[in-house]
C-alpha cells in the first residue's frame, strides 16, 4: 500500500513539528462582490474610497494609501479588517485570481468592480495567509480554474472549492512575520535603487549645460571655460554590422546575434563562427568600448561592446565610430540626455544616420573634463548594477523560500 505524503513544508522553523490541515476555502469564509451599479460619474469624487485592481495585482499586503474617490453609497459592501481581496480576470491564466490582504479599519472603503472579496470566520496570521496565497502551491489552483480564451477569468465559487493547508496560528505567525522582513529588505533595496538613480538623474542635469547654455551649472574643481557645441557627425561616422539574413541564423549556435528586440537582453538567435570571422574581418564591427545605440523601437537604448563575440543587426543597432576626441564614458551619458536631430514631435520611430549625425552636441574643452564626468557617471552606473544584483539575489531568495516554506 503506497504510504501517504505527510503535509508538511519542505523547510521549517526547528521548533514545528506538527503537520498541516487541509481545508478549503468555503469551510472558512464566504465571499463578496466589488462595486456594482455604477456609472463613470460616481468616480473621481466623493466621500468614500475603493481600492483599485493593480493595488491587489501588486501587493500581497494591500497599500492602504492607493485607492481613488468614490460617491458613497451604503448599499456597498465596505472593507474589513483582515478581507482577502481577488483579482477576477486577466490576459493570461496564470495572473487570474491574485490575492492581497487587506489591513486597515477605516469606513466607507469598497472593492474596485473587476474584484470580490473573501471575508475569514476562523482567526489566522494574515501575513501567512497573504504570502500562501501567493506561494506556487495555491498559484496553480488558480491556473487551472481560469477559464477563457482571449481573456481569462475565475468564479467567486470555484475559489471557495480551493484547498489551503494551515499550520497552527503560531506557526503562521512565524512564517508570516519571516516574509514580512523580507519584503521590508525588498522595499528598502528599491528605495536605496531609486535614491541612487534619482541623484545620477540630477547630476545628469547639472552636469551638462542646459538648452542655450555652454556651461553647467555643476563642475568639478579644476576646469573652467565654455563647452564647445557642434555635430556627432563632426567627430565621426555611424556604423554598422553586415546584414544577417535570417537563413544564416539559428535558435541555438556560436555567436549571439541581437536583433533589435532582443538588444541589451538574452539574444535568442545565433551565427556560425564561420561567418562571424569572415564578416568580422570584412566589414564595419565595434572597438571595445564603443557605444551601441538602438535606431528603431524604442530609440536610444544604449548597450557598451566590451570585446565580447556578439553580431548585431544591421541599420537596427549602429554605433559613432569617432576620431578619439569623444570619451566613450563621456559619450554613453550625453546620450542619456540627447534630443535626438529630426525625431522632436515626429511619429517616426526611426533613427536614420543622417539624423544621429546631425544630432548637436555640447562637448567640455578639454578631453580630460569628458574623461572625468565620464569616470564619475560610471561609477554611479556601477553602484545601480551592484545595488540591483543584491536586489535580484533577495527576489530569488523570497522565490525559493515561498516554494519551500509552504506544502
Amino acid at each position: 500500500m503506497k504510504e501517504e505524503k505527510k503535509l508538511v513544508p519542505k523547510r521549517r522553523f526547528k521548533e514545528f513539528v506538527w503537520e498541516w490541515k487541509k481545508i478549503d476555502l468555503g469551510s472558512i469564509g464566504s465571499t463578496f462582490s466589488g462595486l456594482s451599479g455604477k456609472t463613470k460619474n460616481d468616480f473621481g469624487h466623493g466621500t468614500a474610497e475603493f481600492v483599485t485592481y493593480m493595488n491587489i495585482f501588486n501587493n500581497t499586503i494591500s497599500d492602504i494609501n492607493v485607492t481613488e474617490k468614490v460617491v458613497r453609497d451604503d448599499k456597498q459592501t465596505q472593507l474589513e479588517y483582515g478581507d482577502i481581496l481577488f483579482t477576477t480576470s486577466s490576459e493570461t491564466p496564470n495572473e487570474v485570481g491574485m490575492s492581497s490582504v487587506w489591513l486597515d479599519k477605516r469606513p466607507n472603503v469598497y472593492l474596485n468592480s473587476f474584484c470580490f472579496g473573501f471575508r475569514p470566520t476562523i482567526k489566522f496570521d494574515y501575513y501567512y495567509i497573504g504570502y500562501m496565497l501567493r506561494a506556487n502551491s495555491f498559484r496553480k489552483q488558480m491556473e487551472i480554474l481560469a477559464q477563457g480564451i482571449s481573456r481569462y477569468n475565475i468564479s467567486k465559487a470555484k475559489v471557495l472549492e480551493t484547498v489551503v493547508l494551515l499550520p497552527s496560528v503560531q506557526e503562521q505567525q512565524k512564517i508570516g512575520e519571516f516574509f514580512k522582513v523580507l519584503d521590508e529588505r525588498i522595499a528598502n533595496q528599491e528605495r536605496k535603487i531609486a535614491k541612487v538613480k534619482a541623484l545620477k538623474s540630477a547630476y545628469l542635469t547639472e552636469m551638462f549645460p542646459q538648452d542655450g547654455e555652454l556651461v553647467p551649472k555643476r563642475r568639478f574643481k579644476g576646469f573652467e571655460g565654455e563647452w564647445k557645441n557642434g555635430m556627432l557627425g563632426d567627430f565621426g561616422t555611424v556604423e554598422m554590422n553586415k546584414r544577417i539574413f535570417k537563413w544564416q541564423t539559428s535558435s541555438a549556435g556560436d555567436v549571439p546575434f541581437y536583433k533589435i528586440g532582443t538588444f541589451g537582453q538574452k539574444a535568442d538567435a545565433f551565427i556560425s563562427y564561420d561567418i562571424f570571422n569572415e564578416y568580422k574581418l570584412k566589414y564595419p564591427y565595434p572597438n571595445i568600448g564603443d557605444i551601441l545605440i538602438s535606431a528603431s523601437g524604442s530609440i536610444g537604448r544604449t548597450v557598451v561592446y566590451n570585446g565580447e563575440d556578439a553580431y548585431f543587426q544591421d541599420s537596427n543597432i549602429v554605433w559613432l565610430k569617432h576620431d578619439g576626441k569623444l570619451n566613450n564614458l563621456f559619450l554613453k551619458q550625453f546620450y542619456k540626455i540627447v534630443k535626438w536631430n529630426g525625431l522632436e514631435g515626429s511619429t517616426i520611430q526611426r533613427l536614420y544616420n543622417k539624423d544621429i549625425l546631425e544630432t548637436q552636441i555640447n562637448i567640455p574643452p578639454t578631453y580630460e573634463e569628458q574623461q572625468k564626468i565620464g569616470e564619475f557617471f560610471k561609477n554611479l552606473d556601477d553602484q545601480i548594477i551592484t545595488e540591483d544584483k543584491k536586489l535580484e539575489k533577495l527576489k530569488k531568495m523570497k522565490e525559493a523560500y515561498l516554494e519551500e516554506m509552504f506544502v
